[in-house]
């Protein structure tokens, strides 16, 4: 038999811990290629499993003990989507980060060691197809309108998410909002056109925010969950004026704020807990479900700083180190923006918590000089493999939905007084208390000043890749890197957008599927 096309897979729930617990016995009940059997879908208990499984996609790497079982570019190990940035390296093969970096890779790519190239696109389908199993079943469990509602929102949400994935890597994408089988239908979908895949993206976020409660968040989509999302899908395709009009309901609607027990505890737990301005997340708690984030960041040192980074925190008084009489060369990390100690380990800092943890970059082999400190627990090091973190990897918060309200705001009208208070409320936040930005700024200055203030505020948070491709700067910036290796980066146009996997285009040919067509360039 054919193997059959990633997207036609009935793709298996997987139960896990997160988001709710197992009934003992669960295994041992029904096989887990029945769950859409006779036997499932017939209490409550069994849709929360189901929904578990469609969150767990977002803890990928859990429990690790290897670099090539972490899930580079997934849940704790979300930060090398910084090394195909300018403000990140690796020196790891962990998700084939080091080769999408230098633009030496192609469509015929090994993806079966979990080289993000494929694996983007086939934990995107898997997921995809796991929430669209639970939208086709949900409807069978006795439960409440009401309640029902919001299963349906939550789940349509996370499949809204991860079509965003695919539509900013890939470009067009196949749309399915139903499970696929083996019939020929199925197997000889094409894939439709971005503006499309968009707008059901938008389709399944607004539903979300009009049936999910209306509350902070804890674990489960919200509607400011599906609000901040939306405000970001509406950002990356340039539509302004409703993206600022989503972030203004987020921000009138005050369920969120600006966290005040220290930038870096809102990446660490406790700190997370109950945090008023995390507004998304992937969920880890141990022993059960733990993070590798601490080990791989901390002890393989997989994921260096780039001093382009480093040079681009401002001084306290809120000069560039080009023009600050602040600055002093040599004390180049004194006298600056708060949250460039508490993101990065500089030369002379310590890992752990004495002076014989103090950071020495040579001794460390460590050739670009700086190391992660965001999300990083002082308290764990020295870490080896077996180290296990709790903490949760944010994927959105709520000064995101102030910088990207001041974003869109500007582009759709200008730097207006609510564009100023948005991101200085960012970067006088307390404990960090940068200087507001200047008055009399023009679109264009303002918008230099939001795009430094994103590169500074989500360093090492895995966002960097995504804003510089929004912002068409990707293939400007990326050729300017030389890696500490003394090579530079390459990025080819064609790198705009990644390649459909080439396995998945020869099991379209096997099926006779023209219509299915690779990303142009990788013919």
């Amino acid at each position: 038999m054919k193997r059959q096309h990633i997207i036609l897979f009935i793709v298996l729930i997987a139960v896990t811990t997160f988001g709710a617990g197992c009934k003992k016995g669960f295994l041992d009940k029904n096989p887990l290629d029945q769950l859409s059997g006779n036997t499932f879908w017939q209490s409550q208990g069994d849709a929360d499993l189901a929904l578990a499984g469609c969150y767990s996609y977002f803890t990928r790497g859990a429990n690790a003990t290897s670099v090539s079982a972490a899930g580079a570019g997934w849940g704790g190990g979300s930060m090398y989507w910084e090394t195909i940035s300018d403000n990140g390296y690796t020196t790891s093969s962990g998700g084939s980060f080091g080769n999408i970096s230098t633009g030496s890779y192609e469509a015929s790519t090994d993806t079966s060691t979990g080289n993000i190239l494929g694996s983007a696109y086939v934990t995107s389908y898997k997921a995809i197809a796991a929430c669209n199993n639970f939208l086709a079943n949900i409807g069978r469990v006795p439960m409440d309108a009401a309640t029902m509602s919001k299963y349906i929102g939550e789940v349509r949400f996370l499949r809204g998410y991860y079509y965003f994935l695919l539509t900013q890597l890939y470009g067009d994408a196949v749309l399915t909002l139903r499970p696929l089988s083996n019939d020929n239908a199925s197997a000889m979908l094409t894939r439709t056109a971005k503006k499309v895949v968009v707008d059901s993206i938008l389709s399944d976020l607004d539903f979300a925010a009009a049936n999910l409660p209306n509350t902070s968040y804890a674990g489960h989509a919200v509607r400011g969950t599906a609000l901040g999302y939306k405000t970001r899908v509406l950002l990356a395709n340039n539509r302004w004026q409703e993206a600022a009009t989503t972030a203004q309901t987020v921000i009138t609607e005050a369920k969120f704020s600006m966290y005040t027990g220290g930038y870096r505890n809102l990446f660490l737990k406790p700190g997370q807990n109950n945090n008023p301005e995390i507004m998304f997340s992937a969920r880890f708690q141990m022993p059960n479900l733990s993070s590798p984030q601490d080990w791989l960041f901390s002890y393989t040192n997989s994921v260096q700083v780039l001093k382009y980074l480093v040079d681009d925190y401002e001084c306290t008084d809120g000069l560039p180190i080009s023009s600050s009489p602040l600055y002093s060369a040599a004390a180049p990390y004194n006298n600056r923006d708060p949250r460039l100690k508490l993101t990065v380990i500089v030369p002379g800092a310590w890992r752990g918590t004495t002076a014989a943890t103090a950071f020495d970059p040579t001794a460390a082999a460590v050739p670009s000089g700086f190391l992660p400190r965001k999300g990083i627990d002082s308290t764990r090091f020295p870490t080896t493999y077996a180290t296990q973190s709790d903490q949760d990897w944010v994927l959105l918060r709520y000064a995101d939905i102030l910088l990207m309200y001041a974003e869109a705001q500007n582009e759709a009208t200008g730097p207006d007084n609510t564009v100023y208070t948005a991101i200085n409320a960012v970067r006088n936040r307390v404990g960090i208390n940068m200087p507001p930005l200047p008055s009399g700024l023009s679109q264009t200055d303002m918008r230099t000043r939001i795009q430094h203030e994103r590169r500074i505020e989500f360093a090492m948070e895995g966002q960097r890749f995504f804003d510089l491709r929004r912002w068409r700067l990707d293939r400007t910036i990326i050729p300017t890197v030389k890696d500490p290796n003394n090579s530079f980066r390459s990025f080819p146009l064609r790198d705009t957008l990644w390649p459909v996997p080439q396995s998945e285009m020869d099991v379209a040919r096997s099926y006779n599927n023209t219509g299915f067509k690779q990303t142009p360039g990788y013919n």
